[in-house]
Order: structure tokens, then sequence, then C-alpha cells
């Protein structure tokens, strides 16, 4: 929170759609990857082939109040999502490292990202989703040979 320029951010995708529209926060940091992506002047992601689909078609991280857990859930199931609370050993729930639950929501195949996040971020005690807007400036895709291509 003390720097005021962010050059370039450097990192991976869970998932990359044709439109180049990112799923993130499988590691539980979507909030913080999202602001630090929507603060740069430039975005570079680096992911292999696997990553890469036509449209979106694994759970959507989603990072919610623990206040708001019951009211998340239930808009979730209205917007077509079934949503799955993130849980650690035992059960327990994950807990971020904004003291926040996850759901990991599952959309079936996402053929309108762009639609879907903002009717979840539109939702009480939604603090984000992991459906990322901001396109990167550049992706480096990992083929299985070992190179890579500029995307």
């Amino acid at each position: 929170d003390q720097i005021e320029k962010i050059d370039v951010v450097f990192d991976g995708a869970d998932q990359i759609d044709s439109k180049k529209y990112l799923i993130k926060g499988g590691g539980g940091a979507l909030l913080r990857e999202n602001i630090l992506i929507s603060s740069a002047n430039k975005v570079v992601i680096m992911a292999d082939s696997s990553k890469f689909v036509k449209n979106f078609n694994r759970t959507v991280p989603v990072e919610v109040h623990p206040f708001a857990r019951n009211t998340v859930r239930k808009f979730i199931k209205k917007l077509g999502g079934q949503p799955h609370l993130r849980t650690i050993e035992r059960g327990y729930p994950f807990i971020t490292e904004n003291s926040n639950i996850i759901y990991d929501c599952d959309f079936g195949v996402i053929k309108t990202p762009n639609s879907l996040t903002l009717k979840i971020k539109e939702i009480p005690g939604v603090i984000e989703s992991g459906i990322f807007l901001r396109k990167p400036d550049v992706i480096y895709k990992a083929n299985e040979n070992g190179k890579f291509e500029i995307i």
C-alpha cells in the first residue's frame, strides 16, 4: 500500500479463455492479485498449454465476507452456480489473508465471463470474483515440447 506505481506484474493463471480473460484465485489471494493486476501498467501472464480453453469450464473462486456466507450462497445459486465452500483439513473453512472465506462456484461452461463476474460482484458480501477482466498485455504459453509462444 506504499507503492504508488507498479510497472509490470508477472503472474500465472488458473485458466485463460479465448478472449484472454483470466480465472485466478486457486491459491486464495484473488483480491490482492486483482488489485495488483488492475494497478499495473503492464501485465504479463505465464501458463502452460493446459490452462488455455475456448470457454471457462472450471470453478470460479469467489471471496466472501464470512457474515455474508449464506446470502452469497443463495445468490450464486440464483445465478445458476453451485457454490462449494473451500475447506482445509478436517473440513474447516479456508481463510484468506484478508480473513474472508472462498466459495469455489461451478457454473459449467462460461460463455460470458464479463457479464457473470459483474453479476457476482453485485452480490452483497462478495469481496472479489476470480474472473479477472483486465486482459494481460503479454501471455507466455509454455507448450509440451518445452518451448513457449508469446500471445
